[in-house]
């Protein structure tokens, strides 16, 4: 699911689109929607993969049982994996149904050179081994067996990375929230009771992504002003872009979304520097930030409700 860290980040680049020379903000801000809509049909993707992961276990099965002379074994299958209860789980979901018909260039029994390799790596894993060998079933345990293939053998695979990738450019990007939300969807089946994720955890925070870009770019020279200030050792058009927008994002937030914590903002800005920007911008950013939040403060510019959001 996407939390408001995730849709900052979105947001900061959408704004570095925008000023590296697309000056259609109306574009901007639809492309970033439908990137973050997209996020939705990737992890859907992924929770189809596994069933095809299984559908390769069936026709192993189906191969064996078809041969004239199979093998004891061949004629008694064990059907452990291709019967795992979290696969009918998800056989069943209409969403996932509806999801397949419709998007056609993610069906993996079309593209099964993807599952085909994960399957065959997978049954020489010893813990598939142990799995298929133990007389006990029960729900946890095909829930576990489920989370260490997914964990194991397609969040991290390149085949998959690069397919989805050539697919949709972002997907490459956003390819790990993805893949946790399929992990943390599987966690949370029970017997009775199994929903896939919505993407976000309030539709509202959609709305403040978009008005985020909005207000960063209305008061783009007010908030330039705070960070020529704040930075007087440094020539302001030698400041990184990416730099830039984080800290002009950071002070929008102080100013002008008033049931946002300061303290939010500022530990969020400073993560995002960490995680996108050069490994000297986190402390820049953080003084940065820090000094204009103190002197904000003293100014009384900065006007936070009582009950603040995260």
């Amino acid at each position: 699911m996407l939390g408001r860290r995730q849709l900052r980040a979105k947001a900061m680049q959408a704004l570095y689109a925008y000023y590296r020379g697309n000056e259609d903000m109306r574009w901007v801000e639809k492309n970033m929607v439908n990137g973050i809509n997209d996020i939705q049909k990737l992890y859907y993707a992924l929770l189809t993969l596994t069933l095809a992961v299984r559908d390769e276990a069936q026709k192993k099965i189906d191969i064996g049982l078809s041969k004239n002379f199979p093998t004891e074994e061949e004629k008694n299958p064990n059907r452990k994996f291709a019967e795992n209860q979290i696969f009918t789980i998800l056989e069943e979901n209409e969403t996932l149904q509806d999801f397949t018909s419709k998007n056609q260039q993610l069906n993996w029994a079309v593209e099964d050179i993807y599952p085909h390799k994960i399957f065959k790596e997978f049954i020489e894993d010893p813990k598939y081994l142990a799995y298929m060998d133990s007389e006990t079933s029960s729900f946890e345990g095909d829930k576990e067996i489920l989370l260490y293939l997914f964990a194991n053998y397609i969040a991290p695979n390149e085949d998959v990375l690069n397919f989805v990738g050539d697919l949709n450019l972002s997907w490459s990007d956003d390819l790990h929230i993805a893949n946790t939300m399929v992990m943390n969807t599987i966690k949370s089946f029970k017997p009775k009771e199994h929903k896939l994720f919505a993407l976000l955890l309030d539709p509202e925070h959609l709305e403040f992504t978009k008005e985020l870009i909005r207000v960063s770019v209305r008061y783009e020279d007010e908030l330039n002003l705070i960070i020529e200030e704040k930075a007087q050792n440094w020539d302001f058009e030698r400041i990184a872009l990416i730099d830039r927008l984080i800290i002009q994002m950071a002070l929008a937030e102080f100013l002008y979304f008033p049931s946002i914590p300061p303290k939010v903002t500022l530990n969020e800005y400073v993560e995002m520097a960490k995680n996108y920007s050069t490994p000297k911008s986190k402390t820049f950013v953080n003084g940065i930030l820090d000094k204009s939040l103190k002197d904000l403060k003293e100014a009384g510019k900065i006007r936070k409700s009582a009950r603040g959001m995260m």
